[in-house]
């Protein structure tokens, strides 16, 4: 590719304008490699330090990812809202810029927004009544919460930033402080549509970013039932056929199985990519929507 191609490829992948040139996708690039390699070589002792280092020199030294961008694209609908109970006590993990959150807390329900580095929630605080920032590692909530607490726990495109040494424990503490029967509703990119992080500026066929790991309905399957939750749905939206959104345990199952064929014929993965976009016409989605119970 040439370097306009990857600026417009940049610019499409992440909402910028034509203000970003080839020197910002340069700047990201090198630093997004280098603190990649510290995330995954951090330790369990100091991975909340070595997490939130490397989140503050991001934003700080990329101030136009903290400004712009395509972040929280499901906030710009009603679909969220949709699915929560009214007047719900609700923990959004990784609030980013707090799109969401705001928007169910003006909705009358009591909100805690939560982030890793003071560069993203404090930059974004606004006065909002039934709304509460926080800082936490998003994986050990059990520290930070009480017990039984929440009728929901949130997250849109975070998982996939983990340590993968994490994620089962970060699956444990939403169990922990959610109320019997509460939710964990959360979105994350499919990896077989991907990679979805900086890796497809450059058309690299796995994440290599900070994209720590993608997932399939399989892997997460696994992870929920190995944390404790005990019902897992699927859940779909589509716009132009006006369905939904919808909560499905067959259609997880559904999902799951699309997984596992396509795992048995073992395709190369841009044939994969090119096969799932295809499967969109039989509602299989290249974004991974769940919502797992207690």
């Amino acid at each position: 590719m040439t370097e306009q191609e990857i600026v417009s490829r940049y610019r499409k992948a992440f909402g910028f304008s034509d203000a970003i040139g080839a020197q910002h996708v340069e700047q990201h690039r090198k630093l997004e490699a280098e603190l990649t390699k510290q995330l995954l070589h951090s330790t369990p002792e100091n991975r909340w330090q070595v997490f939130d280092d490397c989140y503050t020199t991001l934003f700080r030294n990329l101030p136009w990812l903290n400004t712009a961008g395509v972040e929280q694209h499901w906030a710009k609908d009603r679909n969220w809202p949709r699915l929560l109970k009214h007047r719900s006590t609700i923990l959004e993990v990784g609030s980013g810029k707090g799109d969401l959150i705001r928007r169910l807390a003006r909705l009358g329900n009591t909100c805690v927004a939560t982030e890793i580095t003071v560069e993203r929630g404090n930059r974004h605080i606004e006065d909002i009544e039934g709304l509460e920032w926080r800082s936490t590692d998003g994986v050990n909530l059990g520290k930070f919460e009480r017990a039984d607490t929440y009728d929901c726990v949130i997250s849109s495109q975070v998982i996939e930033h983990f340590h993968p040494d994490d994620v089962k424990t970060h699956f444990e503490n939403v169990l922990t402080i959610l109320k019997p029967g509460g939710e964990y509703i959360f979105d994350t990119p499919h990896v077989g549509t991907g990679p979805h992080d900086l890796s497809k500026v450059f058309g690299l066929d796995r994440p290599s970013f900070m994209h720590l790991r993608e997932y399939d309905f399989r892997d997460l399957r696994k992870i929920a039932r190995a944390a404790g939750f005990r019902r897992i749905k699927a859940i779909i939206y589509h716009r132009r056929l006006n369905i939904g959104p919808i909560k499905s345990q067959l259609l997880f199952g559904y999902y799951t199985l699309v997984d596992s064929v396509l795992s048995a014929i073992k395709l190369t993965h841009r044939k994969e990519r090119a096969v799932r976009r295809i499967l969109r016409l039989a509602l299989v989605p290249g974004n991974i929507w769940l919502a797992v119970q207690k």
